[in-house]
């Protein structure tokens, strides 16, 4: 195979998601999963690279992408969003140089810790990334229920919630309770999110003070999501779900870290089931995963 190696441009993003969607599809039928619908938005990659804070690398045979990589960085924290290759291509090296390339980002900005969510199935991707210094920290499921069924036991949890207006309204309360919990602020991900990135995105208070915030998509996807450490953690998730509900979506939906055992009991009571495992790896630990819900693998 000849094989090159190139930073990816905006053009590409359409064709890489696609890389990523089938790669990620071939995946989950082969571990009894059900396929993704249809390819990952370039939404957030196309906004991280406009912001410059993006490493984007595609791996070509010919005129033929067949991997894809993508990186994010929030201040000295960096991230691997996507790494895929196509499946007739893969066990061929194209992983490990996609990587290697992506994490240049992360040494020219004097990164100070890596990490990335795969699927805990994968062991191919999981030894790739032991390897390079990335080691497993904490399992994620995705869980997902009727919003019909949930709805019928959801109770209120005497907190409240009230939009958070778009940006760029200052908002310094969000980057203060991702520093408390996640140990960084997130202050890119809040300007995509609420520059239209998401259909709904509330803050949670208990008598007038934040508790924690949520964000929520038209589908009834919660995420991310993170409660404040004085704040009742199934009172927020409480409070994120009956907002969801509003928006009268066929199923609600999140990511739960293995850590928020009280979250995950009573989820699973009102309805959820595992449709998806993945594992949380990264340089060094960070964060505290019983107060924090991730939006999706690539976004944390």
């Amino acid at each position: 195979m000849n094989i090159t190696y190139r930073p990816a441009t905006p053009d590409d993003l359409e064709e890489g998601e696609r890389v990523c969607f089938q790669a990620g599809n071939e995946l989950r039928m082969r571990y009894g999963g059900r396929a993704a619908p249809a390819p990952p938005s370039t939404a957030f990659p196309k906004f991280c690279l406009a912001e410059n804070q993006a490493e984007l690398w595609v791996a070509e045979e010919g005129s033929t992408i067949v991997g894809f990589g993508f990186s994010w960085m929030s201040g000295s924290f960096w991230f691997l969003s996507q790494l895929f290759v196509r499946p007739e291509t893969q066990a061929k090296g194209i992983g490990q140089a996609l990587l290697s390339r992506t994490l240049q980002q992360a040494e020219r900005n004097g990164a100070d810790n890596r990490a990335l969510i795969t699927f805990a199935f994968n062991i191919a991707s999981t030894g790739l990334y032991l390897n390079n210094g990335l080691y497993p920290r904490e399992p994620l499921f995705r869980m997902a229920a009727p919003a019909a069924a949930v709805a019928q036991t959801l109770t209120h949890a005497g907190y409240d919630a009230t939009p958070i207006a778009p940006w760029p309204k200052s908002r310094d309360w969000l980057g203060g309770i991702d520093e408390e919990v996640l140990g960084l602020r997130r202050d890119l991900h809040h300007r995509f999110l609420l520059g239209g990135g998401a259909a709904r995105a509330i803050r949670i208070e208990r008598a007038g003070r934040p508790a924690g915030y949520a964000y929520m998509s038209g589908r009834g996807h919660v995420g991310p999501l993170t409660i404040a450490a004085d704040a009742d953690a199934k009172a927020v998730v409480a409070t994120a779900l009956r907002s969801a509900l509003e928006g009268a979506p066929e199923r609600v939906s999140m990511v739960v870290p293995g850590r928020a055992d009280a979250v995950i009991g009573m989820v699973a009571a009102l309805g959820f089931r595992i449709e998806e495992p993945y594992v949380l790896m990264s340089a060094r630990p960070f964060g505290n995963w019983s107060n924090y819900l991730p939006s999706n693998p690539g976004f944390m």
